[in-house]
C-alpha cells in the first residue's frame, strides 16, 4: 500500500538520523524497495532522468547518479539512450541490486555531503540526484563536491519534495535555497531553472533545481 510505503519513508526523513542508521534502513528495505515506490506512484526517478535529457544531449555523457539506491533513475537514464552512468549510494546492498541491473558503469559505496568523494576534479558532465534531499539525509554541504567533480559547463539535477523544504532543519527558513543563491552569486554554478512538479512520490508535490557549473 502506498500509505505503508509513505510511513516506512516518514521514519527515515528524520534530522537526526546518522549515516550508519540509513545506511542500515535501506540495506534492509532494498529487496522491496523498487515495489514499494511503484505502489506509491514515484515519478520523482523517471523525471530526474528526463529533465538530464533536456539539457545533456550527449548520449555518451558520464553521468554519476548521486544517491542511486536501487537504480531507479538509472534504468530512465538507460531509456533514454545514455550508456555511461555511474552510480553512487549509501547502501552496500542497494549496490549489489544495481550491480545486477547491467546499467552502471561504475558503482561507488560513499555518500553525498561535505565529505570528499574519491574521484578527480571534473570527472563528470552531469549529476543527477533524485530523492536524496531528505531530512537527516543529504544537505546543501554536499554542493562544494558536486561542483568540483562536474565539469564546467556540465549540470547539476536535484530532484525533492516540496514538502522537505520546510522540514529538514539545514533547509527550513528558506536556507537551501539561500546557499544556492550564494554559489550562484560566488560565481561557482548558474541556476538555470526551479521548476516545480505537481506529482513528485504519492501525489505530494517536488521541485527540480538544475545549475549548470562554471
Amino acid at each position: 500500500m502506498a500509505e505503508a510505503t509513505f510511513h516506512r519513508m516518514a521514519g527515515i526523513a528524520d534530522n537526526q538520523a546518522d549515516s550508519n542508521t540509513i545506511k542500515e534502513a535501506y540495506d534492509s528495505w532494498a529487496e522491496t524497495y523498487v515495489k514499494d515506490f511503484d505502489v506509491a506512484d514515484y515519478k520523482g526517478p523517471r523525471l530526474g532522468a528526463e529533465k538530464i535529457a533536456q539539457f545533456v544531449t550527449d548520449k555518451q555523457a558520464r553521468i554519476l547518479d548521486g544517491g542511486c539506491g536501487v537504480g531507479n533513475v538509472g534504468k530512465h537514464l538507460k531509456n533514454l539512450g545514455y550508456n555511461n552512468i555511474h552510480g553512487l549510494d549509501l547502501s552496500p546492498r542497494s549496490l549489489e541490486i544495481c550491480e545486477s541491473l547491467n546499467i552502471y558503469q561504475k558503482l561507488i559505496n560513499d555518500k553525498l555531503g561535505e565529505n570528499r568523494l574519491d574521484m578527480d576534479d571534473d570527472t563528470y558532465d552531469a549529476l543527477v540526484t533524485v530523492g536524496t534531499f531528505i531530512p537527516g539525509h543529504v544537505n546543501q554541504s554536499a554542493f562544494k563536491e558536486f561542483v568540483r567533480i562536474v565539469k564546467p559547463g556540465g549540470y547539476i539535477v536535484i530532484g525533492m519534495r516540496e514538502e522537505f523544504l520546510d522540514m529538514a532543519t539545514e533547509y527550513q527558513n528558506g536556507q537551501l535555497e539561500t546557499d544556492m543563491k550564494r554559489f550562484a552569486d560566488e560565481g561557482k554554478w548558474e541556476w538555470t531553472q526551479r521548476e516545480q512538479i505537481s506529482s513528485f512520490f504519492a501525489g505530494k508535490s517536488g521541485i527540480h533545481f538544475v545549475f549548470k557549473v562554471l
